[in-house]
């Protein structure tokens, strides 16, 4: 403890003795302060409802989450088509995956295509990110036949 100091912050540390930091005002120290409490105003506390399904930040689409469960209905029924599936089964290929991201990228491209002076700059960018997904594709299909 220092000079003069009659608390103690007390939590348990990775030794197993209680840390002597001086604490603030909720009783720990800056290293051991616990858990927020969370927002005390009733509006915040129903959470961010403005981020739910946000796709604000989805600029290109090359590091898009895709599933199975995620895929349009026009992107699924391709699929199947394409590979004479049943409705009930799924692809589970990564490889397959790679194929829809980059039609959805292509589908951005030429969304985008229709107003150039606009959207040059992000033009770019999905190119960039298209010659990058078409790279990871071939890696992949050389992976597969070696």
């Amino acid at each position: 403890m220092m000079r003069g100091q009659t608390v103690i912050c007390g939590a348990k540390t990775r030794k197993g003795t209680y840390c002597i930091n001086i604490p603030m005002k909720n009783g720990r120290c800056r290293m051991h302060g616990g858990k927020s409490t969370g927002p005390k105003q009733p509006d915040k506390l129903k959470g961010n409802q403005n981020a739910i399904g946000n796709k604000s930040k989805l600029s290109t689409g090359e590091y898009e989450t895709i599933t199975w469960g995620r895929l349009e209905d026009w992107e699924r029924e391709s699929i199947r088509q394409y590979y004479g599936m049943k409705p009930d089964e799924r692809v589970t290929e990564p490889l397959e995956i790679e194929f829809v991201r980059r039609a959805r990228m292509m589908q951005r491209m030429n969304e985008w295509d229709k107003d150039v002076d606009n959207n040059f700059d992000r033009l770019l960018q999905l190119e960039d990110a298209m010659t990058r997904v078409s790279g990871r594709v071939l890696k992949m299909i050389v992976q597969e036949v070696v």
